[in-house]
């Protein structure tokens, strides 16, 4: 396993005043193997402005990565994990030749192999296994979207406070930084979840309490950004415009287009009722 945590974990790349990266190195202080916690993780990247590597448009923030942590999220009590499975145990299975055992060296999904690896453990048939996959992915994929749409919620009612601001409204600076510090742990959250590449699988009970945990977070200072802007008399709709067209089309150099087929919409279909499609600003 700590063959594969080479890579697939995430780091910190710390930058000078200029920028410029001047060193690299995993957030795992505070932690131990097995629970290398999310929230140790995040007080990592909140403990020195110089683990912002990136300005968040929207908010004027300046952030973290957190990149693919299959390791961290994996390793953290998950029951594949107590059961002692390895990584290599899924993703390269054996096949017999002879007496011998031979790992699939051709690294990928057990899903694209017929659940071959999963057979070795479970007696249950390729069809009960994949539902299985399915309903553990759908759910992260809702909690997603549920975590998701609550934290660029807020990320605009920021937008709109910081623009208040700028326009000499007097915005409560106490509630404000509470809210901030919610919002980034509920940021963090939901790009954790994001970054690591099982959609949930890999630890389904750690990400349903990830994302609540994010949701929650999200929704408190959703309220506190309200109340610090009625305050300074700001009105607010009842539904913030996102406006994802500004940040989904046209993205990078190559001037990426956002493409509905690659969407990950909630499987339930409950989104919209939170998140009304009028004020998503999808482009369509």
């Amino acid at each position: 396993m700590l063959v594969c945590a080479q890579c697939h974990v995430t780091y910190v790349i710390p930058k000078d005043k200029d920028m410029k990266s001047t060193s690299v190195f995993f957030p795992w202080q505070g932690s131990q193997v097995g629970n290398i916690s999310v929230e140790n993780i995040i007080k990592v990247l909140k403990s020195d402005p110089a683990y912002g590597e990136w300005k968040q448009n929207v908010t004027g923030f300046k952030v973290g990565f957190i990149r693919h942590p299959e390791y961290e999220f994996f390793s953290n009590n998950s029951v594949h994990y107590q059961a002692g499975a390895a990584c290599a145990d899924c993703h390269m299975p054996y096949t017999r030749v002879g007496a011998n055992k031979i790992s699939d060296h051709n690294v990928m999904s057990p899903l694209k192999s017929e659940l071959k690896a999963c057979q070795q453990c479970h007696t249950e048939t390729t069809e009960w296994l994949t539902k299985q996959v399915f309903a553990i992915q759908d759910r992260t994929v809702s909690m997603m979207n549920r975590s998701g749409y609550a934290v660029a919620v807020t990320a605009k009612l920021f937008e709109i406070a910081n623009k208040a601001q700028a326009d000499g409204k007097a915005v409560d600076q106490d509630i404000y930084n509470r809210a901030k510090d919610l919002y980034l742990e509920a940021f963090y959250r939901v790009i954790f979840i994001g970054a690591e590449n099982s959609v949930g699988f890999h630890n389904p009970s750690e990400a349903g309490r990830i994302c609540n945990d994010a949701v929650a977070m999200a929704s408190k200072s959703e309220g506190l950004l309200r109340q610090a802007l009625a305050k300074a008399g700001v009105d607010l709709p009842q539904d913030i415009h996102l406006e994802m067209a500004k940040y989904l089309s046209d993205r990078g150099v190559k001037k990426l287009k956002f493409r509905p087929e690659f969407e990950f919409a909630d499987p339930y279909g409950i989104q919209p009722m939170l998140t009304p499609v009028s004020s998503q600003g999808l482009p369509r």
